[in-house]
């Protein structure tokens, strides 16, 4: 999947201007709501690592993630954070896991990339969609995806700033930077399960690069454990393949 979001191409054209704060409220339906499955299939492109394993004595959830004392579990949106905190608890493995399995869990919270939240400090207040950003996420205003296969337009929120303008520079120029908006993982999932969606019905999230690179070899590495002789158990193959399979990303 990783190598796969390398080959970019002319995929990213103007668009629709995303709604700030304020204006979808007093303007959209609160009926306009999004099926939870929807909402579940999006999220599913996200992946998300947590600890598993310990001793037999530790806690954990019925997802089988290690827990704190506070009973809650910790799932890292960056890999190597949850390698660095694996190291610091003996007996612990990686597990890696796409985000619908364990958003609306209650016994699980969100750690954002110390990288993502670093970049969310270069934004200026005035482009911040949201008062209060927990999981960062970056837009363009106007900017969409356009998949190559159905011609389908989408709406991209990045949770990486440095990708996002990756691939904006190239459209808008240098000035680029100067377009970001910011918004929070948890107000686009209320709004597209409670309402109003409006513009969010067309959003799509673009995982880091390197969490979807780190969830392959996690999915290859378990394969290999468990048919180390398998045909087509080969690492390049695997990569090309994914762990979503099936999905197909606008860049594919």
């Amino acid at each position: 999947m990783a190598k796969k979001r390398s080959k970019k191409g002319s995929q990213y054209q103007g668009g629709r201007p995303m709604s700030r704060p304020g204006q979808s409220a007093a303007t959209s339906d609160r009926n306009d709501m999004m099926p939870r499955d929807t909402v579940l299939a999006r999220l599913r492109e996200v992946p998300v690592f947590g600890l598993s394993g310990g001793s037999g004595s530790d806690a954990t959830t019925e997802s089988g993630f290690l827990t704190a004392s506070d009973g809650m579990a910790t799932l890292f949106m960056d890999s190597r954070e949850a390698e660095k905190a694996s190291s610091l608890s003996p007996g612990s493995r990686l597990k890696g896991v796409p985000l619908d399995e364990v958003y609306f869990d209650q016994s699980v919270r969100l750690k954002p990339s110390d990288s993502a939240l670093k970049e969310a400090t270069t934004v200026p207040n005035e482009r911040a969609l949201v008062a209060n950003v927990k999981t960062p996420l970056f837009a363009i205003d106007g900017m969409q995806t356009t998949d190559k296969d159905t011609g389908v337009n989408s709406l991209p929120l990045f949770f990486s700033k440095a990708e996002l303008l990756e691939f904006a520079i190239p459209v808008y120029g240098p000035d680029a930077a100067e377009r970001v908006l910011i918004t929070t993982l948890e107000a686009v999932v209320t709004n597209m399960v409670r309402g109003p969606a409006g513009l969010l019905r067309d959003a799509k999230f673009f995982a880091d690069a390197k969490a979807l690179t780190a969830m392959d070899k996690l999915a290859i590495n378990e394969r290999q454990a468990l048919f180390p002789t398998a045909p087509g158990n080969d690492l390049e193959a695997q990569q090309e393949q994914g762990l979503f399979g099936g999905i197909k990303m606008p860049w594919m």
